[in-house]
């Protein structure tokens, strides 16, 4: 039975969103908010040595909201509306795969599939992306540097994701002809090498602040090495935590409604005789 005979489609489609994006946030808060919170003060301390060597009072910016509502209420809105928007994103692409797979007479296991797109929606969205781009720190970056980046870095995501689209269709398209196992293969090295010329033709930046010095030597040394990788590494775990999440919530709401259409077919059968 089709899982949107028994569940409604605010359930289908938000739910996996919504416990990616909890999930998501309780990791953000215990392992990746410390950090920002030390790039804040790195901020804060570099500036304050610019100022003292330019000669001119350091004053501190007031800030519209603290940094405990930054790092509890805003962190949760921003990360569950992000996970909830991709969740939706999710829903679609499972729904379309798996009708393009059943017009060409294939049969779907609900749950491999779920993983299975989520997995390559990760890959598409976060990880090839980050790979040439890897996030920072709020504070952490060139200024003069910013635009560009941010461009950059949207340029190679929106070409992630439509390669992975083309290369998704492709596989679909070859697979009864030529089998699933190289249908896939010649999809994914598809995908590999157009990733890999735009990774050639994008450019690079010099994006972590070095040291600063003065007449007595170094004043502050550059940004900490270890905050940047510790970023990096669980930002992007984060990212996998999220899009598990939602694979994992929607197979299990492909399997609850799998079981509710079992159950309910005997009784119906016995009713119509």
């Amino acid at each position: 039975m089709p899982l949107n005979a028994e569940l409604p489609a605010a359930i289908r489609y938000l739910a996996p969103g919504v416990a990616g994006g909890i999930v998501c946030f309780a990791f953000s808060r215990v392992l990746i908010e410390p950090l920002i919170g030390a790039a804040v003060e790195y901020e804060a301390a570099r500036e304050h040595a610019e100022s003292r060597l330019a000669g001119d009072a350091h004053e501190h910016g007031h800030e519209l909201f603290s940094r405990s509502v930054q790092e509890n209420l805003g962190a949760a809105v921003g990360i569950i509306a992000f996970a909830v928007t991709m969740g939706v994103l999710f829903a679609l692409s499972y729904r379309v795969i798996r009708t393009a797979i059943e017009r060409r007479g294939g049969t779907v296991d609900p749950t491999g599939l779920a993983l299975l797109v989520s997995a390559g929606m990760f890959a598409a969205i976060a990880l090839v992306p980050s790979l040439k781009y890897p996030p920072n720190p709020p504070t952490v970056g060139v200024e003069e540097t910013i635009g560009a980046r941010s461009s950059a870095f949207l340029t190679i995501t929106v070409i992630s994701v439509l390669a992975a689209c083309l290369a998704a269709a492709v596989g679909l398209a070859w697979s009864r002809r030529r089998g699933t196992w190289p249908a896939t293969a010649m999809a994914v090295s598809g995908y590999l090498v157009a990733m890999l010329v735009a990774c050639a033709w994008l450019p690079g930046f010099r994006e972590v602040p070095g040291p600063i010095s003065g007449p007595d030597g170094i004043v502050i040394d550059g940004f900490p090495a270890q905050v940047l990788a510790d970023f990096r590494t669980y930002s992007l775990l984060n990212q996998a935590l999220l899009w598990a999440t939602i694979g994992a919530t929607w197979a299990c709401l492909s399997a609850l409604a799998t079981r509710r259409g079992e159950s309910s077919t005997p009784a119906a059968v016995s009713l119509r005789h």
